[in-house]
């Protein structure tokens, strides 16, 4: 059996697609090849993931309740002119409750400034230390992810992780992993250690980008997930585009549609 068609049946039998008699004759498939029991067994630990990352769909009554709490706040705006609401500033202030707790304020702030501690400057010596875990960090990163060992890859990974705040040399590498590693596995790490930097515009062009190469039904599945967290507007005309494939799993199909939905 080809491994993209192991992770069809596999993603099918998870989502509850497979008729008895097929979830049964899967199931005595995987018994019988200890090879393929491990690959679902990471597959299952993906799918629980995704579960995890998934968004609930916004409904129109929630809509509906935030927009008529918003109106009647407004209307509260309105009606309070600026004066009074600077008279209900300063009546507030001027309570015996706020003033006690404004002199306990200074007071604890005064005894701060006091009786603080000297900083002393970070050393020159540590920060040079620093920088140099760093750079020799980046260089296992890069020396990890290009070995032909799909576990060291991983670790190289795993590495990338333990950075504060990633480079851009590393993100690119971790981008390049993303899109062109032949295993599923490092390129769901791959994406799992871009989430840390989803701030960054790059990282998300970068993710959005890697869809049309994707052509596992996990890693579509967790791309899909991870757009509709961050909202990336961004990723619906390649994901339209992803749909327009013959050969894609029904179950995919599905969660890009829904995705499509809640980013909309």
């Amino acid at each position: 059996m080809k491994d993209e068609k192991f992770e069809i049946l596999a993603m099918d039998y998870l989502s509850g697609n497979l008729s008895e008699g097929e979830a049964k004759e899967f199931e005595t498939f995987l018994e019988a090849h200890m090879a393929y029991r491990e690959k679902y067994e990471e597959l299952l630990k993906a799918w629980e993931l995704m579960e995890a990352m998934q968004s609930p769909e916004p409904s129109t009554q929630m809509d509906q309740a935030f927009f008529a709490m918003l109106s009647n706040e407004m209307d509260k705006e309105k009606e309070s002119s600026p004066k009074q609401s600077l008279i209900a500033m300063f009546t507030a202030i001027f309570r015996p409750q706020w003033a006690i707790g404004v002199l306990l304020l200074l007071i604890g702030l005064g005894i701060g400034y006091f009786l603080r501690p000297d900083v002393e400057p970070i050393p020159t010596q540590t920060i040079a230390v620093n920088n140099e875990t760093e750079e020799v960090r980046q260089k296992l990163v890069l020396t990890l992810l290009d070995q032909p060992s799909a576990n060291q890859r991983l670790q190289g990974v795993s590495e990338a992780n333990k950075f504060e705040n990633a480079d851009d040399i590393v993100i690119k590498a971790l981008l390049k992993t993303l899109n062109s590693d032949p295993n599923v596995n490092v390129r769901l790490a791959a994406i799992e250690s871009l989430t840390n930097y989803v701030d960054k515009p790059e990282v998300r062009q970068g993710l959005v980008q890697s869809i049309p190469n994707q052509g596992s039904p996990i890693l579509q599945i967790t791309l899909a997930n991870l757009m509709v967290a961050l909202q990336e507007k961004s990723s619906i005309a390649p994901f339209r585009q992803l749909l327009k494939q013959k050969e894609l799993d029904t179950t995919v199909k599905k969660r890009i549609e829904r995705s499509i939905e809640s980013i909309i």
